[in-house]
């Protein structure tokens, strides 16, 4: 009944807005995944348990996300407990941008489920990440000679994420250092394969470029502009 309310309510509120038709099927479908035809306060739910229930219950809630997500693999039950005590759940509809690298917010994103594309400026889909990788960044780009990848990760179906914002992971790598070592080994990792599939792209549009102007003639009678091999 409470679920219903509330879509009653959202649906008065977007018809007062004038909503496009295509927008209000966003909501309802957000509406639809996150509470599954049910509605309940889990604040208030939590906020009547002890501090040792409240974990108990997180670590069950989170059970899927603690099987799944690579980079809990290894760490001890204190050290994956200290990062989902911060984690914030994330729904995003297929369409929505998760996070785009020329505003990175510093946040860390854990997908449980759902499958999200790495999208270049051009607007290339270059790979896909799902249920279990993480994306965000730890380390300074630069570190890695990486700072020119820029990229924006799109939710490509439902997508459940958990959100681990910088004061939160820095409490984290501050109380248990363990945590901060293994997301920057495979941060790390992520910026070699990074580097390589982003050079790839650029020498395959060099090369695309080329063969168009050879089509055209362009490249016998006024050269090559020097911008291509750049």
């Amino acid at each position: 009944m409470k679920f219903e309310s509330l879509r009653i309510q959202a649906e008065s509120y977007m018809v007062h807005k004038s909503f496009p038709q295509q927008l209000k099927k966003r909501i309802f479908k957000y509406y639809d995944y996150k509470y599954n035809n049910k509605f309940f306060s889990e604040q208030e739910v939590l906020g009547t348990l002890s501090e040792h229930l409240k974990m108990e219950v997180l670590l069950y809630s989170c059970r899927n996300l603690i099987q799944r997500v690579h980079a809990f693999k290894g760490l001890t039950r204190s050290d994956v407990g200290c990062i989902l005590a911060q984690l914030k759940q994330e729904i995003f509809v297929p369409g929505d941008t998760i996070l785009n690298s020329t505003e990175d917010t510093g946040c860390i994103y854990f997908i449980l489920l759902g499958t999200c594309g790495i999208i270049t400026l051009r607007g290339k889909e270059v790979m896909h990440i799902e249920d279990g990788d993480f994306f965000g960044n730890i380390l300074e780009p630069k570190e890695f000679g990486a700072e020119n990848i820029l990229y924006s990760v799109l939710a490509l179906e439902m997508v459940e994420v958990y959100k681990l914002e910088p004061e939160d992971l820095n409490y984290c790598a501050r109380t248990h250092p363990r945590i901060k070592d293994k997301l920057e080994s495979i941060e790390k990792a992520k910026y070699r394969r990074y580097i390589n599939l982003f050079r790839a792209e650029d020498d395959e549009d060099t090369t695309g470029d080329i063969l168009r102007e050879l089509r055209k003639k362009k490249i016998l009678e006024q050269g090559l502009h020097r911008s291509l091999f750049e």
